[in-house]
């Protein structure tokens, strides 16, 4: 009996650490608001902007096409509206009716250009590039990775920052328990 009442007493110490873990880490985690800035977008009349989210490091990433740089401006404030405190990456194109393929052709010229210059300034910084990825969409540079300071995961994204062309800078890069940050 004695066997019996340990095994459930034990069983009962462990499912409260595994719920209680669960719960700590669904605590970490920003609020969900990719459906209702979607929401928002499509009655705004913005039916090509997507909405994603990455709630561990507070980031609402939006992609897609407008006509007008207003548009895009008024996409990023929705978002903004709807997810306080967290950093809404604005990677819609800008495409003007009529000069649709000039435009997606600029844009991807100058994400190239912007890839260069990066990858070359973070090799001339200390040799950042070993240990930050980088992505382009649309002026929008993404930093991941992970480093061992706050001191480097700041540089990096000053680095990044002062690249030509580059309208916003997203550092998810990964030191112990912190969240993205964005220059804009």
């Amino acid at each position: 009996m004695k066997q019996i009442a340990l095994s459930l007493l034990g069983t009962g110490l462990l499912l409260t650490v595994v719920v209680t873990g669960g719960c700590t880490a669904s605590a970490n985690k920003s609020p969900a608001v990719a459906d209702s800035v979607h929401d928002a977008e499509r009655q705004a009349g913005l039916k090509d902007v997507t909405v994603s989210q990455d709630r561990v490091k507070a980031v609402v990433t939006l992609k897609g096409t407008v006509a007008s740089e207003e548009e895009k401006n008024q996409a990023e404030t929705i978002a903004k509206s709807l997810a306080p405190g967290q950093i809404v990456a604005n990677e819609i194109a800008v495409l003007p009716p009529g000069g649709e393929s000039t435009a997606k052709a600029v844009n991807s010229n100058l994400d190239a250009a912007i890839n260069k210059n990066l990858a070359a300034a973070l090799i001339a910084h200390n040799r950042l590039d070993k240990r930050v990825d980088t992505a382009v969409k649309n002026g929008v540079v993404t930093l991941t990775g992970s480093v061992t300071s706050e001191q480097i995961r700041h540089s990096a994204e000053k680095v990044a920052a002062s690249v030509p062309n580059v309208q916003q800078v997203v550092n998810k890069i990964d030191v112990k328990d912190r969240k993205a940050t964005s220059t804009k």
